[in-house]
């Protein structure tokens, strides 16, 4: 895998298309590619002319497209994280852990996990390809994706100094009086399911911190149109970007033409690289149309 490819910006803007774009693009270099949708308002099908489908599909060259369904990512990590739980905490059954555990799927943040899960799965599952472009839902979800793995590294680091403390504690009440302690009750760090799936989680967080700070696969386009919300709205993920380190590679102006030049988007973003796509009057681009779009900007993103 050569790069990760993500398109961010508010809704509208072209991120679909600029997406499908460039997978076109590389997909007539002979490159494999595998495009990707997390946006839970799907349109790629609509950009490629084509009937929805599930799972990946071939659709150009060495070109697989796919719409991921968070929605089955949602309840398969709820249905996994549920079971793992009410078998760890069995001991714990008078509370009625059941019904806490039966309504977390609709906590706050679930689908955040959801989607990140859906994105290392992918990711990891397509390393074979040439490029993996990913096509992002608009931004206040997006940043959330992003930010997600840091703090959770961050609750998770803190949840293992505390367990391993715990279980200190089993220990050394054990030595002194080993009937003190419940039998399913780990004295042992190696013995305790809690401190195992902490680990396991936090390989998954550790995965994604890499690769989203990975200057070598990683490239982040930010897409806007000539307009203030647009300009606005980019400004505050190229803040949040530069917080968690997350390298920014180009700022896409799409739709250029459109409307007239009322705002000057490349003094808005001087630190950064801005290319121009234009509008197309034709309504829906062509192929061709899509493949040509690409050709004086790819090179800020691909080594040719």
């Amino acid at each position: 895998m050569k790069s990760v490819i993500f398109f961010l910006g508010k809704g509208g803007v072209g991120k679909t298309t600029s997406s499908v774009s460039l997978a076109y693009y590389l997909a007539k270099k002979d490159k494999s590619v595998y495009l990707a949708s997390v946006d839970p308002a799907h349109n790629i099908c609509d950009i490629v002319a084509d009937k929805p489908f599930k799972g990946a599909k071939n659709i150009f060259g060495r070109l697989y497209a796919e719409e991921i369904d968070v929605e089955q990512y949602l309840k398969d990590f709820v249905h996994k994280t549920t079971r793992q739980m009410k078998e760890t905490y069995r001991y714990l059954q008078i509370i009625n852990l059941d019904r806490m555990l039966d309504v977390m799927k609709y906590s706050p943040g679930m689908e955040e996990y959801a989607i990140m899960y859906a994105l290392e799965d992918k990711i990891k599952n397509n390393s074979n390809k040439d490029y993996i472009i990913i096509d992002t839902p608009p931004t206040g979800l997006m940043l959330k994706i992003f930010a997600l793995p840091f703090t959770s590294k961050m609750w998770i680091e803190k949840l293992v100094e505390w367990r391993k403390k715990i279980i200190d504690l089993r220990g050394a009440i054990s030595n002194i009086n080993k009937e003190a302690i419940d039998k399913e009750l780990a004295i042992k760090e190696e013995d305790d399911k809690v401190l195992k799936e902490l680990g396991i989680q936090l390989e998954t967080i550790d995965f994604m911190v890499n690769l989203f700070q990975d200057t070598d696969k990683t490239k982040t386009v930010i897409v806007l149109n000539q307009d203030m919300l647009s300009v606005n709205e980019s400004k505050k993920i190229i803040e949040a970007l530069k917080f968690m380190k997350i390298p920014l590679n180009m700022i896409l102006l799409n739709k250029k033409g459109m409307i007239e030049d009322s705002v000057d988007i490349k003094n808005n973003f001087k630190d950064t690289t801005v290319r121009d796509v234009p509008f197309f009057k034709s309504g829906l681009p062509s192929t061709e149309d899509m493949i040509n779009s690409c050709k004086d900007w790819v090179k800020v993103l691909i080594d040719e």
